[in-house]
């Protein structure tokens, strides 16, 4: 194709040039795009690829361990939310047979000052208004949890005369 060899040699050289500087155009580019995504330090006006490249690892392990974190997090509600069903589905239970046993005529305690302890239950702001101030109740709340559903223990204490 090439007659003279000078001339096969310089098309070869000028399309390796071509191709080479569209290689770098599209590295700064991507390169950009990183320092966007990257939060750098302080002296963020002149970084080289290497520091940037760097930074780059560092962000990535930090939201690796976020992740680790929110997922931990996450199974930890998850059991959370599972032993607080059981526990009201338990309530809902045990308060439909005093229902039952107070309905019959068994001994009803009248002292409207007696303590009730209710554990694992919930109050919207709405049934606040209606058994008392939400003061009224963080008085008497706390709440303690570990790694398993057997381990929380969700506790609230009520005055009956709140109920």
């Amino acid at each position: 194709m090439c007659s003279v060899s000078r001339k096969c040699s310089w098309k070869a050289m000028s399309s390796h040039n071509e191709l080479e500087k569209h290689r770098r155009a599209k590295l700064r580019l991507y390169l950009e795009q990183l320092k966007q995504l990257v939060p750098l330090g302080p002296d963020s006006n002149r970084h080289t690829t290497l520091s940037l490249l760097k930074r780059a690892k560092m962000h990535i392990k930090k939201l690796e361990e976020q992740d680790r974190k929110a997922l931990n997090m996450k199974e930890q509600l998850q059991r959370e939310h599972r032993y607080l069903k059981r526990r009201l589905e338990q309530l809902s239970v045990h308060g439909m047979e005093r229902m039952r046993t107070d309905s019959m005529g068994s001994i009803i305690s009248t002292d409207s000052e007696q303590e009730v302890d209710i554990e694992g239950m919930e109050f919207t702001p709405g049934e606040m208004d209606s058994i008392g101030s939400a003061s009224d109740v963080d008085d008497h709340y706390s709440l303690q949890s570990s790694s398993s559903d057997s381990g929380y223990t969700h506790s609230l204490r009520l005055n009956s005369s709140l109920l």
